[in-house]
């Protein structure tokens, strides 16, 4: 804004003439910088909503509007030079109207429902066109100290603007840049009357440096809001993304139990159903039917409350799987499974709704054929081998099979069972992989992989330990009825 004096440097004997238009140019430039700054902040509120900043661009509008045509006008009339740099009866209405933009209505915190630039300029204007007539009805409008009325106009001035300064102070603003542009007033006003006081012909140097203080802090000031609201909608969106996230987490876990709980329900219900209706007779079947229903309600209860998950613990594969695969016949699906006697570290219900996952996807897509669970140990570990006769894994699902919503083009679920089994082996500390190398012609085999609770021999105790009642399974068409 000073660029107009560091041109004359380069004169060797700048004249008076070029020092005054240097003057005038440096005045243009701070209308120009009040501009700016208002639309800085008129930015800013469109972000934060502030009714305080919404005030501070109309309040810069309005100075940059009634100002910058009197600068002008001084550039190509000579006796209205002091326009640029003296003070006037004019500016006790600058400051006037002024005041009331800081104060009426300061006590409504309600966002700004006006444009704050439209505001200020025509604000701007209308205090203009009074200055300009009080130019047309005085022929020396400019203020000087041997006449007592204009040092009653100036001492009103200086009230009023002393007003202005502690009504920035009170305003919602950070202290920071209240003070600072507090301060931008006061040493635009002790340039102006300082020029005024020493009745001065031509822009003074100093004064001008003074002005141009004043345009620096306001514009630094502007800047350093629009940057913090910045800062504060970027913080504020990150958090409503977080808090978006957390609700998607919320939704996504509640789908993925009413996923489960809808398979294990329809086991339960056909198991209820074939036991209400006494088509199946006493004896083993209908006591393993029993135990069925019990064990997995018990289950369906406790994934309902949700209580946490629970420490892993010892538990015998068999006594986990031998409720799903007698719920599945239920249902019409032929499991072909025998007791192996191993056992894991893991928990109960996740295992369970892991394999009951595996089966339920078997029997949606195998059409009709039976499915294979076997177990069997494998170093430190136990493996639960599921394999179908289905279609098998479609080409291309295979590097997202485990991600939420995966699912093939012809498929009837929601993408959903998968990815939360694979979520439960991880947090068992085991893994779900699909093994491609394991159907030779048709199918898919899923492997669920935990660690073993027998860490003494190798040897499992026979098949004939835990196995299911001989009698046979429940006929498909009856436990579709």
């Amino acid at each position: 804004m000073l660029q107009p004096y560091g041109v004359l440097l380069l004169l060797d004997a700048p004249s008076a003439q070029s020092l005054t238009a240097a003057g005038h140019l440096c005045m243009v430039l701070f209308d120009l910088v009040l501009v700016a700054s208002a639309l800085a902040l008129a930015f800013d509120v469109s972000i934060g909503q502030s009714l305080a900043r919404a005030r501070l661009a109309t309040a810069a509008t309005l100075v940059a509007v009634q100002d910058l045509p009197l600068v002008i006008l001084s550039l190509g009339s000579p006796e209205h030079t002091g326009h640029s740099y003296r003070l006037t009866a004019g500016h006790l209405v600058t400051v006037v109207v002024l005041y009331a933009v800081l104060t009426v209505g300061a006590r409504d915190q309600r966002p700004p429902r006006f444009n704050p630039m439209l505001g200020g300029l025509l604000l701007g204007l209308g205090v203009l066109a009074a200055r300009l007539g009080l130019i047309a009805t005085d022929a020396s409008p400019f203020l000087t100290v041997g006449n007592w009325p204009d040092l009653l106009v100036l001492a009103a001035i200086t009230g009023v603007t002393g007003l202005v300064t502690l009504r920035l102070l009170r305003m919602p603003l950070p202290r920071w840049a209240a003070r600072r542009i507090s301060v931008g007033i006061f040493v635009i006003f002790a340039a102006r009357a300082w020029a005024t006081l020493v009745e001065a012909t031509a822009p003074p140097p100093a004064a001008m440096v003074g002005m141009v203080l004043c345009a620096a802090l306001v514009a630094t000031t502007a800047i350093g809001l629009l940057i913090a609201s910045l800062r504060e909608h970027s913080s504020r969106e990150a958090s409503l993304v977080l808090r978006a996230a957390e609700a998607e987490a919320i939704v996504q876990h509640d789908r993925e139990v009413v996923h489960e709980m809808r398979a294990a329900t329809a086991g339960i219900v056909a198991g209820v159903h074939l036991l209400a209706s006494d088509q199946v007779p006493p004896g083993p079947r209908r006591l393993a039917l029993k135990h069925m229903v019990d064990v997995e309600a018990a289950r369906l209860g406790r994934t309902c409350t949700d209580d946490g998950p629970d420490r892993l613990s010892e538990l015998a594969v068999d006594a986990v799987v031998e409720p799903l695969v007698i719920a599945q016949e239920a249902l019409g699906h032929r499991v072909h499974w025998h007791p192996d006697g191993h056992r894991v570290l893991a928990r109960p219900d996740a295992l369970a709704e892991v394999l009951n996952v595996l089966l339920t996807n078997a029997h949606r897509h195998a059409h009709g054929h039976a499915t294979t669970v076997v177990s069997r140990r494998t170093g430190e570990c136990v493996e639960i081998r599921v394999s179908d006769q289905g279609p098998g894994v479609e080409p291309g699902l295979e590097d997202r099979l485990f991600q939420w919503g995966a699912r093939g083009a012809g498929s009837t679920g929601h993408g959903i069972g998968l990815q939360r089994a694979h979520r439960l082996m991880l947090e068992l500390g085991g893994s779900l992989h699909h093994d491609p190398t394991a159907a030779v012609r048709r199918g898919a085999t899923f492997v669920v992989t935990l660690r073993s609770a027998d860490t003494g021999a190798d040897a499992v105790p026979p098949a004939s330990a835990r196995s299911l009642p001989s009698e046979p399974s429940v006929p498909t068409a009856v436990a579709a009825s």
